[in-house]
């Protein structure tokens, strides 16, 4: 018996790998997100350290290298700050749980169509996802 071009179990397989990818994805970006929210806070807290501590012994006599030295650290150290803040992950995030969401919609379409598919609906849901 010939193969169907519009084989329904084949496409629920094939939405259902989409699936996952998009589930590991977006497991892969959370846990990005975290470590980059941890290196933001430490690089954050370690540049107001050095600040206030420059700013106590800035009464004291010390060599002015030491200061430049615990400033330039502080700056680079705000500067890293700033760079993780401007990185917007939860936009990245968002677009992935929205394509798993029509990922899903489009998997429960197929199902509840029970094989009755179109060639041109079929086909239109390969290359929707095959992008």
């Amino acid at each position: 018996m010939v193969e169907h071009a519009t084989d329904p179990d084949k496409l629920k397989e094939f939405l259902d790998r989409k699936l996952n990818e998009s589930h590991a994805k977006i497991t892969k970006l959370r846990r990005k997100r975290k470590i980059t929210k941890s290196l933001n806070i430490i690089t954050a807290v370690s540049s107001m350290v050095i600040s206030s501590v420059l700013a106590s012994i800035s009464m004291l006599t010390i060599p002015p290298m030491v200061n430049t030295v615990l400033a330039i650290s502080s700056a680079v150290l705000t500067g890293i700050a700033a760079k993780f803040n401007f990185q917007d992950k939860t936009v990245e995030l968002s677009k992935e749980i929205e394509k798993l969401d029509k990922i899903q919609s489009k998997l429960d379409y197929v199902i509840s169509c029970n094989g009755n598919l179109l060639p041109e609906t079929y086909q239109q849901i390969i290359s929707e996802f095959n992008r």
